[in-house]
């Protein structure tokens, strides 16, 4: 490390400068600025108050799930570092497997079962560098269909989508027409 910094951090701002048309140390003074309002944010949302209501609001919903005991004390235990990820994301959490294995009293082998059963029930996403983020499946399937309404321009190639779209609605009609045969054999039995 130089005198005053990091030769990364000092690029970084020449960067700054030059991209903006302004001095060395203006552009040093936003990126430290910017940093402090980042940091204050993440302060905001890491709030002892927002994690408490955070925790409370994902373990009500997970306890009542139809899981494994061993995925819900797993879950359990992560709802306790919700936070501590690198992001700002409140529902962020950084665990190893063998710091959740010795955490919960389970072998590591039964942890990551545990785990890889609750992400694929989406209660948690696939952990990467030790970090993952909790989940309540199904929370964003509204936001994500408002988002795709709001959407002005859906199809972008209607020769490719038209005759896809007809494929899945003859696919669609075929397995409930298989379907209802199947129930028809079932009940007359």
């Amino acid at each position: 490390m130089t005198k005053n910094g990091s030769n990364a951090r000092k690029a970084k701002i020449r960067n700054s400068a030059a991209r903006n048309g302004k001095t060395y140390r203006q552009a040093a003074r936003d990126i430290d600025d910017r940093a402090e309002i980042k940091a204050a944010i993440r302060a905001m949302a890491h709030s002892p108050e927002a994690l408490a209501d955070e925790r409370d609001s994902y373990l009500s919903e997970m306890l009542t799930a139809d899981l494994p005991e061993t995925v819900k004390v797993c879950l359990y235990v992560l709802a306790d570092r919700l936070g501590t990820g690198t992001y700002t994301d409140t529902r962020g959490v950084r665990c190893t497997t063998s710091e959740l294995a010795a955490e919960t009293g389970l072998d590591v082998e039964a942890t990551c079962l545990s785990l890889y059963l609750a992400q694929a029930h989406g209660w948690v996403t696939p952990f990467h560098d030790d970090e993952a983020r909790l989940t309540i499946p199904g929370e964003d399937i509204d936001m994500y269909r408002d988002f795709l309404d709001r959407q002005k321009r859906v199809v972008a190639t209607p020769e490719v989508y038209g005759p896809l779209q007809e494929k899945v609605t003859a696919q669609t009609t075929a397995v409930l027409a298989e379907r209802e045969a199947w129930r028809r054999i079932w009940r007359g039995l």
